[in-house]
């Protein structure tokens, strides 16, 4: 844990360049446990609307005119929509590179802020069924191995589908938006 601290705090993220037209902020939520460090991820409940329905994402959502900053965001989202109280519990390690969000191979005018904070082993997500279906704990262990990685089909709204680079654990397929956070935190503690 103390060398992801120290990496984090040493790495540098860049903004994305580009006008948005709203701004969501993302936790990565790492656990401390015995035997590895875990991070948090959810699958999305599924509606209609959504274009990320149904997906493994990162506990998050978008900025509201209340909140004071992102960080203000994430704290709210991730209570929100897991009960993970990040004022209460959390410790904020450090952010990632912003990222555009996509919708149906698209790009969107959604920036995506990635807050990385570290949380006790014995904290448990409660997911909010409106908005969570489900929650996993990957180890880091096995995100850092390179075999993990692999290229499967997507079927997009449109009913295309792509290929596209993923990580499978436990029955759940981690891509997309999340998967490219991921890499860039991957990235940033192997440096």
């Amino acid at each position: 844990m103390q060398r992801i601290e120290e990496c984090l705090s040493a790495y540098q993220p860049r903004s994305v360049d580009v006008e948005s037209t709203s701004r969501a902020a993302i936790a990565l939520l790492l656990q401390p446990r015995a035997d590895d460090i875990y991070v948090l991820f959810i699958h999305r409940a599924h509606h209609p609307k959504d274009p990320w329905s149904g997906h493994m994402a990162f506990p998050g959502g978008r900025h509201e005119p209340a909140d004071p900053d992102l960080l203000i965001t994430i704290q709210r989202e991730t209570d929100e929509e897991v009960g993970i109280d990040l004022a209460a519990c959390g410790e904020y390690l450090g952010r990632l590179e912003e990222v555009q969000a996509m919708a149906g191979g698209r790009q969107t005018g959604m920036i995506v802020s990635p807050f990385v904070y570290s949380i006790p082993a014995d904290v448990r997500p409660v997911p909010d069924p409106v908005e969570v279906q489900d929650t996993i704990w990957v180890p880091l262990a096995f995100m850092l191995d390179k075999g993990a990685e692999q290229t499967v089909s997507r079927e997009l709204q449109d009913g295309s589908t792509i290929d596209v680079e993923a990580l499978l654990y436990g029955g759940k397929t981690i891509w997309g938006l999340t998967y490219r956070v991921l890499r860039d935190f991957l990235t940033v503690i192997n440096n």
